[in-house]
C-alpha cells in the first residue's frame, strides 16, 4: 500500500508496510518537479527508499550485544552480512495508519518484548504544509523497566554533481572499516564554508557530534536549496555519502553508533538515554526546499 499527500507545492508517497518509508518527496514550482528525495517508487528493500524511521535506536550496536541492568542482551543481526545489529526495528516492520488527511499522515508501532525485553509504543507524523515535509517521530517505554532508547529519521537527499552540504559541525567519530566508530577527529571544514561542501568530493560515513540541529542542502544546477532542521536533542548527524551513487544522506540522530556499550565504558559525547516505565521521547525534521 502507498499513501500519497500533498499540498500546493509539494508530493509525499508513503509505504506504511515497507518500514513506514518514504518512496518519494517533491517539490513543485513554477510547472517544474524537483526531487528533494530521490524517487524510489518501485523499491522493495527498505535500505533502497527515500526515508525511513529510527526507532528504538540509531545506527550500530556491536555485535548486537549489551549489558543492561546486569544482564547481557543479545539483539538478533539484522542486515546481514554485517556483524552488527542496525537502526532498530521500525525500518523492518509494517506500520498502522492511525490517522490520513490530505496533506498529512500519522502511523503507530507497537513492539512487543522479545530479543529486545522491553515493549514500546511508536508514533510517526508526516505533515506538509507550504512544501515543507515535517517528520515527528514519538517513542514511549511501555516496559517496566526503564529502556535504553535513542531516535532519528535517516532521509536519502538527491544527489547532482554540484549538491552541497552545510552545516556548523566541527568534530566526527572516524570510523573503522566495519563505520564503527573509534576516536572523535576533526570535520572536513568545508562544511562550515559559504558555499559548503560539494557531497561528491568525500565519501563519508560518520556521526557529527554537537550538531546544531540545522544544515542547508543545495543543488546549484536546479537553483534550489533545502533548510534541514530538527529539535535540538538530535546533537549529532549522520552523513553517509558513498561512491557514485545519486543520493547522499543527512540523519539528525540522539546519539552516536554503539552508544550505549561506549557509554557504559565512561565514553562521553555519546548521546546515550533512557526512558523510564511510560516516558516518552520525541525527535522531529523539517526540510524546508526553496528556489534561490
Amino acid at each position: 500500500m502507498k499513501i500519497i499527500i500533498k499540498d500546493s507545492k509539494s508530493e509525499v508517497v508513503i509505504a506504511p508496510e515497507l518500514g513506514a518509508s518514504i518512496l518519494a518527496y517533491d517539490y513543485i514550482t513554477n510547472d517544474n518537479r524537483f526531487s528533494i528525495f530521490p524517487n524510489r517508487l518501485g523499491a522493495v528493500d527498505v535500505t533502497s527508499t527515500a526515508c525511513f524511521p529510527l526507532v528504538p535506536f540509531s545506527n550500530r550496536i556491536r555485535e548486537g550485544k549489551f549489558f543492561w541492568q546486569g544482564e547481557q542482551i543479545q539483539l538478533p543481526l539484522n542486515q546481514l552480512p554485517e556483524r552488527h545489529t542496525n537502526h532498530g526495528h521500525g525500518w523492518q516492520v509494517a506500520w498502522n495508519v492511525d490517522e490520513q488527511t490530505e496533506s498529512s499522515l500519522t502511523l503507530s508501532y507497537v513492539h512487543t518484548a522479545n530479543e529486545w525485553p522491553f515493549s514500546y509504543k511508536s508514533i510517526y507524523r508526516f505533515e506538509l504544509q507550504n512544501g515543507e515535509l515535517l517528520q515527528t517521530l514519538i517513542l514511549k517505554n511501555l516496559s517496566p523497566n526503564e529502556m535504553p532508547a535513542g531516535l532519528g529519521l535517516h532521509p536519502y537527499f538527491s544527489r547532482t554533481a554540484q549538491a552541497t552540504l552545510k552545516a556548523d559541525v566541527k568534530q566526527m567519530w572516524q570510523v573503522d572499516n566495519e563505520s564503527m566508530p573509534v576516536t572523535v577527529i576533526d570535520a572536513p571544514k568545508c562544511l562550515q564554508s559559504a558555499q559548503g561542501m560539494v557531497v561528491n568530493d568525500h565519501q563519508l560515513d560518520n556521526t557529527f557530534i554537537d550538531f546544531p540541529a540545522k544544515a542547508k542542502v543545495c543543488w546549484p544546477e536546479w537553483q534550489m536549496c533545502a533548510e534541514v532542521s530538527a529539535s535540538t536533542n538530535c546533537k549529532f548527524m549522520v552523513v553517509y555519502s558513498p561512491e557514485k551513487q545519486d543520493f547522499f544522506c543527512v540523519e539528525p540522530v540522539t546519539h552516536a553508533p554503539n552508544a550505549i556499550n561506549k557509554h557504559q565504558r565512561g565514553i562521553e559525547n555519546t548521546g546515550f538515554s533512557s526512558l523510564k516505565s511510560q516516558q516518552e521521547m520525541t525527535v522531529w525534521m523539517r526540510v524546508s526546499p526553496k528556489p534561490v
